[in-house]
């Protein structure tokens, strides 16, 4: 079918919309713009304070928490050096829980007059010799590191602790490091008072950082913990006023500078002078320096604007901090910007109500009418398993919706009746619903159900019917599993054929499948109902390949589609014939000789069937592969049966016996027995041949 061009509803809604609102918005946005060169940059130095004020709280706020905190564990008798070694691990615990609970800090450590020292840290700063050199994991982790001793056997010892649990491995080696000899030891010490450092190097990773110390309240040690650049750098920039300003901080007696990160790259916003810009401002903050005081100036760096202040922060533990902030004047035009918000707020509110009443009314039309064109497209490829029904606030497609749903219900149950397969063939070529057929070869099943009278004697009409329809639901389901078609059920019987409607070049192997696949699925259902105490069904199966005339017979108003030839009487009569030889499965030398590779076959026999002349080769269906014992009895089957068509019966007595040592339940060997032992006494009868004439169906 060919496919028309169109447009959506929705959207065919939403331009008719927009024809009508685009104007309007314009007009507002056109009054906004105007306003733009009116206004002049007010408000820059009440920006620039506020950002100054809000950046020197974090600094102060940030670290007089973590000033607490270490007071609090100071304090704590557990890292008393009267606590002992058997404090370590709770030590150790609860600085990983600092850690923790602190994302700000890189590093908590503690160090002891004694030089034993626990330190806890964060193993991201690490360069790729220290990894390699210590064993990180790939993974986000915390290593705890252990030092005592004296000089020249100072041992360091450490482990990992990812963010989840430790991995149980310590590690150690030889080390000269001494907590008592770094800057935040000796300066706590000597203030008996917290202590910031200088921004410096750690002894412990390659980053810049600045660490704060605090002497332990019953002496003899030093609590201290790590803040990295790159941390407070990425704090720093939550206080960036713009997406281009840079804020930094420095300290008079250190050449270290904290920075915010640049702007994005890639993003579309982010000037280019960023590098330049910093630049200029570490020369500003070192002017400031010298000059002792607040500087502020405006200048240009690659020709764009910038607006510079260097101003002292609050002391904070004695050291003394300066704040720096460079920002472009063009991103500081705020009040302009207000003017240009607010008319486009207005328009923006003006095409937001009229997008969300025409979204609300487009999506209640077009969601509807596009899920019932799902569904009856699903009706239309024969899929009835969407039983939602389609709700609506809008009359016509709630009746839309419940027409669908009858016609779907409608269809469902009709399918119980009609292949799918053949309704898909006649969709796709409505001139095969014509009656009349065409020759092709086919392969027919035939199966029955063994003393199927004497059991429907015992059982209610209503439970063998219920059992019947459970019987024939796992039987239908390894036929159409296999690409069969169920021609008819008769009674207890189920006629099935390959190869038909649709083309199946694998048809007998596909049959062969479906054979085993039913047998085992109607076993598995008697096993069941006789562990229940009910009686079970036990299924004969024939199968037989050859050309038939398929296609529809019947009137023009009531046709069926069905096969007419021997081969559907064949595949019958081998179904009837597993009574005699007690199998299950019975197929014709056609279907044995076109699968002998891929299934385990006997041949059973050679006869003529009871109303035909034609000499048929019997053949049972074993499975799909065997093992040794039955490959030992299909060896004993065969010497049987040679010493049968040689006519020397009593070898093959013997033969036959031993099959049936290997399978006592093994019926054809009993029948050759029987035949053999009746030949011996009675002898061959005239023009034997070796074919077996049934009387019986």
């Amino acid at each position: 079918m060919k496919t028309r061009a169109s447009i959506p509803f929705s959207l065919t809604i939403l331009a008719l919309m927009a024809m009508i609102v685009a104007p309007l918005a314009g007009v507002l946005l056109w009054l906004g713009w105007r306003g733009v060169d009116s206004l002049e940059q007010r408000g820059v130095d009440q920006r620039l304070t506020a950002l100054n004020e809000a950046v020197a709280g974090f600094m102060t706020g940030g670290m007089r928490t973590i000033v607490s905190v270490g007071l609090a564990i100071a304090e704590e008798p557990i890292f008393g050096v009267q606590a002992g070694y058997e404090a370590e691990d709770e030590r150790e615990r609860q600085l990983v829980a600092v850690l923790r609970r602190h994302p700000a800090l890189s590093a908590a450590y503690v160090g002891y007059d004694d030089g034993r020292f626990i330190y806890a840290g964060h193993t991201a700063g690490f360069s790729a010799a220290q990894r390699a050199e210590y064993g990180t994991p790939a993974e986000d982790a915390i290593i705890v590191r252990v030092i005592d001793g004296e000089e020249p056997m100072r041992r360091e010892s450490w482990r990992f602790t990812s963010l989840v649990q430790a991995d149980g491995e310590d590690r150690w080696r030889l080390t000269e490091f001494d907590p008592r000899e770094r800057p935040w030891y000796v300066g706590a010490e000597k203030a008996h008072a917290p202590y910031l450092t200088e921004p410096y190097r750690f002894a412990w990773s390659s980053e810049a950082g600045i660490t704060t110390g605090m002497p332990l309240q019953a002496g003899g040690g030093v609590i201290g913990f790590d803040f990295t650049l790159g941390t407070l750098a990425k704090l720093l920039t939550e206080y960036k006023i713009t997406p281009n300003a840079i804020v930094i901080t420095a300290t008079a007696g250190s050449d270290v500078f904290m920075e915010s990160d640049p702007c994005k790259a890639g993003a579309t916003d982010c000037f280019p002078q960023d590098a330049e810009a910093r630049t200029a401002l570490r020369r500003t903050i070192v002017e400031a320096i010298t000059a002792g005081g607040r500087l502020e100036r405006d200048t240009s760096i690659a020709g764009r604007s910038y607006r510079m202040i260097v101003q002292p922060m609050t002391p904070l533990l004695t050291r003394k901090f300066l704040i720096a902030v460079a920002v472009p004047i063009a991103e500081l035009t705020v009040d302009s910007r207000k003017l240009i918000e607010r008319s486009a707020e207005v328009a923006a509110v003006a095409v937001a109500l009229s997008i969300l009443a025409v979204l609300a009314m487009s999506f209640a039309l077009s969601r509807a009418l596009r899920r019932i064109s799902v569904k009856t497209e699903r009706i239309r490829n024969l899929d009835f398993s969407d039983t939602t029904l389609i709700s609506s606030r809008i009359t016509e497609i709630a009746r839309l919706s419940d027409a669908v749903e009858r016609m779907r219900e409608a269809l469902e149950v009709f399918g119980r009746y009609v292949s799918k397969g053949l309704v898909s063939q006649i969709m796709r070529s409505p001139e095969s619903a014509a009656v009349g057929g065409s020759r092709r070869e086919l392969t027919v099943m035939f199966t029955d159900i063994e003393s199927f009278s004497r059991i429907s004697e015992s059982i209610e009409p209503e439970l063998l019917t219920s059992r019947l329809s459970r019987y024939f639901e796992a039987l239908g389901s390894a036929i159409s599993g296999n690409q069969g078609m169920i021609d008819k059920y008769i009674g207890d019987s189920v006629m099935a054929f390959w190869n038909a409607p649709e083309f199946d070049a694998d048809h007998i192997a596909h049959a062969c499948h479906a054979a085993l696949q039913a047998s085992r699925a109607s076993l598995l259902l008697a096993d069941k109902w006789k562990a229940l105490g009910r009686a079970g069904f036990r299924t004969r199966i024939g199968v037989h390949t050859g050309l038939a005339v398929v296609g529809n017979v019947g009137a023009r108003e009531r046709i069926n589609y069905t096969l007419v030839g021997a081969v559907a009487n064949l595949a019958s009569r081998l179904e009837g014939l597993n009574k005699i030889y007690g199998t299950s499965i019975l197929a014709s030398g056609v279907v044995a000789s076109a699968t002998a590779s891929r299934f385990v076959w006997r041949p059973v026999d050679r006869g003529i069937a009871v109303g035909t002349t034609e000499v048929l080769e019997i053949y049972e269906l074993r499975g799909l592969e065997a093992d040794a014992t039955e490959t030992a009895f299909l060896e004993r089957w065969a010497q049987g049966r040679s010493a049968y068509d040689d006519q020397r019966f009593a070898e093959a007595v013997l033969h036959f016996t031993q099959a049936t040592e290997l399978r006592p339940d093994d019926g054809p060997s009993r029948v050759f027995i029987q035949r053999c032992e009746e030949f011996l006494r009675d002898g061959v009868p005239d023009g034997w041949t070796g074919a077996w004439h049934f009387n019986v169906k």
